[in-house]
This record gives structure tokens, C-alpha cells and sequence, in this order.
């Protein structure tokens, strides 16, 4: 039996522009490559998946009591080292598979691997994966065409990369812009140590990497998805929390021309609020209503649903219009733009955000991509009507 080891690295902060080349913070539980699949780990809490021909992983989770979420992470990661195993002459993971493997993730939740290899150009299809009674979708393997912007590589996990900050630069190129928006806010929000507290030096640091970032495209020249790119990274912000946030902004920066800031702070009646989005010119709160912030049992649903009532009375009281977004309005992005376009009125966006929407495709957001979800609000109502 032929086995190699993947040690689990715990994701790197890049803070300050500081980059290191290896990585070594370690969890204790690795992930384990194995020749051929049939190969069984009697570990406890691990689950032995195929991942390709000839080629298995042991991933550090319980298939029995593992989420959804988890188990499309886990299989994610696995992938990556299963693509690196097959591989006599180690690849460069470069783009969404770099950032991922630092702990960074955009909208697609079954993302494509992506590598670099110079004298090799194809396209290879992974199967699915079945954990437990979760089956996560095939996914493909692509090799791009486009080298990575500096020689500055690092070992992650035991994967060779390009500097993470140059895999921001070729998702904003290459990307739907979706993808690399959302990507770009939670890279900014990681890098920067981002906090509601201490918010002024977070966003310091996060601008002093937008430069960085801007910088590293301009040494690209003036390729094609430049301007596009451009208006990707200038308009990324740290203060989102998750990839719903990030992708409720995306959508009101490409159709607002007004300043948009996110977690500002509120005080009303004595309550104190950080609320997602807010439009000061046109006194609107925007907000993402997520499944955690509901709770996970009847009492703690029913506890939210009362704190959600009084909050939204209080920011009304104060002269605010508060719109809710939740996840099933991201089942249809063209209608939720058009509720937003009315109810923001008609505008143009900012000059230098115009080339931020573009419909997102399937491979960034089709069924193999994430999941979907027809849950409807508290009370199957929109909170703005």
C-alpha cells in the first residue's frame, strides 16, 4: 500500500503585506492520500472517500453526524491533494484553489481546481463524492493557460501555490465577477484581521492590500478583464462577514452610485446595532437574514424572530428604511436586482463600479456549485413591503 500524508494547515493571515513562504501551524488530524481507494483508515472520526481512479482520501469527519456544509468543504480540500497525488511533477494550485486552501471561500461551494502546469493545457472531470447520505456533485480539474504574476510560491498543507495575493488578481481577471468579488471580501476581511471593534486600523490595512492588489493588475498590463478586474478590487470591502453579505453588496454596488458602508454601528433606545449595509444619502439598511442568525431550535427561532421584530421597529423609529435579503432571493439574482433597483430608484452606478454586474453563470453559481435553498423569510413576507 502506497500512502501519502497532507498535513491540515491551519489558514495563514497574510497581515500587513507580510508573506511567509511555508506555513507550519498544524491541526492533528491530516488528511490522507491513499493507493489504491479500496484502502480503509480505522481512525476515529474519519470517513475513507474515492475521489478519482485509483485514488481515496481519509478525511478528518464523522459521515454519520457531518453537515452538508462540511462534508462539501472536506471533499474539497481532499480533492486538491487527490489532484496533487496524481501528479508525478507537483502543480501549482493558483486562483480559487490557492485561496481555498488558505481558508478563503467564494461563492461556489464545489469550486473547480484550478492548477499550473507550463507545458500542459487540459481539462479533466472529477466524479462525485458520497459521505454519509451527502452527495457532493463532480467538479473539474483545469489547467490554466495563464502563469502566476510573480515567482513568489508557498507550501500549504504540503501544495505548492502562488502567492495569495496574485491568485486574488488572476480571480478578478478570470472569474465571474460574482466569484471574485465575493472571494475579494473575504480575503480583505481575513487579511485584515477584520473587527466591528477596532474597524478604523482594520480598514487601514485592508486598503494598504487593495494597493497591493491594484498594483500587482497594473504589472499585468492592460489584458483582457482588465477594467472589469479593476472594478472587482476597488470595490471589495473587509466588513463583510460571509459570502452572503458579500454577495448582497456586490449587487447593490453595481446599481447604487451612493457610498455604501457595511457594519455600522446604530444606537436606538438604548440598543446598540451593527447593521450589514447602509445607504446614509438614502437612510436605507440593508441586511442578510441567514439561517444562524435565527438559531438552530424552536425557542432560540422564536427568541430572533422577537429581538428581529423590535430591532427593525427601533431602526425605523429612527428614520431608517431597513430592506431584508435572505437566501432564497439568491435563487433568482435578476429579480433581486430589479426589488432593489426600486426600491433604491432609478440611478446609474458609480463610474468606477460599472462593470461589476454580469449574470452569473453555472459554473459559478449552477446546481453543481451550491446549494439552494427554497426556505421562505418569517412570516413568507419581504420586510420592506
Amino acid at each position: 500500500m502506497t500512502c501519502r500524508y497532507y498535513p491540515q494547515v491551519l489558514a495563514e493571515r497574510f497581515s500587513e503585506h507580510r508573506f511567509r513562504e511555508d506555513t507550519a501551524a498544524m491541526t492533528q488530524m491530516p488528511i490522507l492520500i491513499t493507493l489504491p481507494p479500496e484502502t480503509t483508515c480505522h481512525c476515529p472520526d474519519t470517513t475513507t472517500v474515492r475521489i478519482m481512479r485509483g485514488v481515496g482520501a481519509v478525511i478528518p469527519l464523522d459521515a454519520a453526524s457531518a453537515g452538508p456544509w462540511e462534508v462539501w468543504d472536506a471533499v474539497a480540500r481532499a480533492r486538491l491533494h487527490a489532484v496533487n497525488a496524481s501528479h508525478e511533477q507537483a502543480p501549482v494550485f493558483v486562483g480559487t484553489s490557492c485561496l481555498r486552501l488558505i481558508g478563503i471561500h467564494g461563492w461556489a461551494q464545489n469550486p473547480t481546481i484550478t492548477i499550473y502546469r507550463p507545458h500542459r493545457r487540459c481539462t479533466s472531470t472529477l466524479p462525485s463524492c458520497c459521505v454519509g447520505s451527502t452527495t457532493v456533485p463532480e467538479t473539474s480539474v483545469s489547467c490554466s493557460p495563464f502563469p502566476p504574476l510573480s515567482t513568489t510560491r508557498a507550501t500549504v498543507d504540503g501544495l505548492v501555490t502562488e502567492h495569495p495575493y496574485d491568485a486574488l488578481v488572476r480571480c478578478a481577471l478570470h472569474e465571474d465577477p460574482l466569484e471574485a468579488f465575493v472571494l475579494g471580501c473575504m480575503a480583505l476581511n481575513s487579511w485584515s484581521h477584520f473587527s466591528m471593534f477596532h474597524q478604523d486600523e482594520c480598514r487601514q490595512r485592508a486598503e494598504e492590500i487593495r494597493t497591493d492588489l491594484l498594483a500587482r493588475l497594473d504589472r499585468a498590463g492592460r489584458v483582457r478583464g482588465y477594467r472589469r478586474a479593476r472594478s472587482i478590487l476597488s470595490a471589495i470591502d473587509p466588513g463583510c462577514a460571509n459570502v452572503a453579505e458579500a454577495a448582497l453588496l456586490w449587487i447593490v454596488r453595481s446599481i447604487c452610485p451612493f457610498t455604501v458602508h457595511t457594519q455600522v454601528h446604530i444606537g436606538v433606545h438604548g440598543y446598540h446595532y451593527y447593521v450589514d449595509l447602509l445607504i446614509e444619502d438614502l437612510h436605507i439598511i440593508i441586511e442578510f437574514d441567514g439561517v444562524t442568525k435565527l438559531g438552530e431550535t424552536r425557542d432560540e427561532f422564536e427568541q430572533a424572530k422577537r429581538n428581529w421584530v423590535m430591532r427593525d421597529q427601533n431602526l425605523r423609529d429612527a428614520g431608517w428604511q431597513v430592506i431584508r435579503v435572505s437566501w432564497p432571493d439568491y435563487n433568482d439574482w435578476e429579480e433581486l436586482r430589479v426589488r432593489l433597483s426600486r426600491i433604491l430608484g432609478p440611478m446609474i452606478p458609480a463610474p468606477e463600479f460599472r462593470f461589476l454586474w454580469k449574470l452569473p453563470s453555472k459554473r459559478c453559481d449552477g446546481p453543481l456549485r451550491r446549494f439552494y435553498t427554497r426556505t421562505s423569510r418569517i412570516g413568507n413576507q419581504h420586510a420592506d413591503r
